[in-house]
């Protein structure tokens, strides 16, 4: 396994985790510290759990630091396309039809 996915691993306080602010969001500038407070509250969240840490630094799990080796992951949410059979693959022009 070389990848965490976000999200999946609920925080407790006391672990020492990886997490990034919202302002610092599509950066790679992540803060490390120990949870104080777990501020999600379902057990699994898609772009990480929130928490505050020790020092009040509020943000979202991101990595856990027993597991720095992995690489985070953001799971994928994207629908599939329907494919509807009965649809033509391309419109007829009128010249077609007569």
């Amino acid at each position: 396994m070389n990848e965490y996915i976000v999200g999946s691993r609920r925080p407790k306080p006391g672990d020492k985790v990886i997490i990034i602010q919202k302002a610092n969001y599509g950066t790679e500038n992540f803060d490390e510290g120990i949870v104080k407070e777990v501020l999600t509250s379902a057990p699994f969240h898609p772009r990480g759990h929130k928490v505050r840490l020790m020092n009040g630094v509020v943000g979202r799990v991101q990595n856990f630091s027993d597991q720095k080796e992995l690489t985070p992951k953001q799971p994928k949410y994207e629908k599939e396309e329907e494919i509807v059979e009965d649809q033509p693959k391309y419109f007829p022009d009128e010249d077609d039809l007569a």
